[in-house]
């Protein structure tokens, strides 16, 4: 039962500062704008929702210190947050222990299953797989890895791999950075990139390394034809640092991007700008934040609760029209049905989509081996770009 005196909470643990600060901002105020809205309509039965906002940043110890002062301190039960797996993976057991619930809303590796996470970014069969398959399509068959070194890349890489030999495919250099760069790193990187010569380089390097990573490429080949970069977490804050003209001609696959012209999409923006700093940008990852934000509401609003079990028995069997499509989460294995997209970047910097999954992909989280068939065979049809 609601207690009418103390108002619903939820926990926001997102960074402001740190390596991945620039898509975390994006994701902390994705889910505030979603809260703005829930108590707009009224909040949990007429009680509006008060978000209690922590800043971890990055730093994996105070993700798991942060979660515990909520939880144990503060009564706070639903969780919102974490970017990078190894922070997911230090909150897991403080939320497993207490029993609270923790929306993830970032991409990651697969192979895992809490049931005190809701994942809502795509796991590797809902973006590898569709990604390796229209690389290879359209690309080549021969690849180089680069990526940050910590568990998603390496795990991320694994699936690749796999994907790219069951077509022939060859990957011929795996390259890991420090999740802080120095200049060094990167220029030993991209020499090493230059001389493999691949078709195409996968990049899994994220936070503020990106940025510099791409920049040190094009940097690189200057005016001689240099092979894309696929990515995917890639975004729109990252596009922002490194500036249009080294982003154009790289690729990203993710379950939304800010150009879809949808009407649920086209008002998410529209509310986004009003509502967003000028220096945070509107990305796939802010909107994950801000529908899993909305389902929670709409679940405490049916639960007239904010209590974590209670919250729960009303997520499963709901449905969302997010901006992205309808989305709903999958209580075998607590992950997110979702429709990808792979998109490529012009010379505005805008993402243009180039292919759409005909319908939201059932999240497969454990198969250790995906099959492209299926979606090569769905990518038939099209031109090359």
């Amino acid at each position: 039962m609601a207690n009418p005196t103390q108002p619903p909470l939820i926990g926001l643990l997102f960074s402001e500062t740190g390596v991945t600060s620039d898509i975390e901002r994006s994701q902390r105020y994705g889910a505030l704008l979603a809260i703005e809205q829930l108590n707009a309509q009224g909040g949990v039965n007429g009680r509006p929702i008060k978000a209690l906002l922590r800043d971890p940043g990055g730093d994996p110890d105070r993700y798991r210190l942060y979660a515990e002062e909520l939880i144990r301190n503060q009564g706070v039960e639903l969780l919102v947050g974490c970017y990078m797996s190894h922070t997911r993976k230090v909150v897991m057991p403080v939320i497993e222990r207490l029993d609270a619930l923790l929306c993830y809303p970032t991409p990651y590796e697969g192979f895992e299953y809490s049931p005190n996470i809701l994942y809502g970014g795509p796991a590797p069969n809902q973006n590898s797989a569709p990604l390796a398959a229209y690389l290879i399509r359209h690309y080549g068959e021969r690849v180089v890895f680069i990526g940050s070194d910590y568990i998603y890349p390496r795990e991320s890489n694994h699936v690749m791999r796999h994907l790219y030999r069951q077509h022939g495919g060859k990957v011929v250099d795996e390259i890991y950075i420090p999740l802080y760069p120095c200049d060094d790193d990167i220029r030993q990187a991209v020499e090493r990139i230059a001389r493999a010569q691949a078709d195409v380089v996968f990049s899994t390097v994220v936070g503020t390394g990106t940025a510099e990573l791409y920049r040190a490429i094009a940097s690189r080949y200057s005016t001689s034809a240099r092979p894309p970069i696929a990515s995917l977490t890639t975004s729109e804050a990252e596009v922002a640092k490194m500036g249009a003209d080294v982003a154009e001609g790289h690729v990203v696959v993710a379950p939304y991007f800010s150009s879809i012209q949808t009407a649920a999409s086209q008002a998410f923006v529209q509310a986004c700008r009003a509502f967003f700093p000028e220096d945070v940008s509107i990305t796939a990852w802010s909107e994950t934040a801000y529908w899993q934000t909305l389902l929670l509401g709409q679940a405490m609003h049916r639960g007239d609760s904010d209590r974590s079990e209670a919250v729960l028995r009303h997520l499963y069997g709901a449905s969302l029209d997010a901006p992205q499509g309808k989305v709903w989460i999958e209580q075998q294995n607590n992950h997110s049905h979702l429709t990808s997209c792979i998109a490529e970047i012009d010379s505005a910097g805008v993402f243009q989509v180039k292919w759409q999954a005909p319908q939201p992909i059932r999240p497969d989280p454990y198969v250790v081996v995906h099959n492209l068939d299926d979606w090569s065979a769905s990518m038939a049809s099209e031109a090359q770009p």
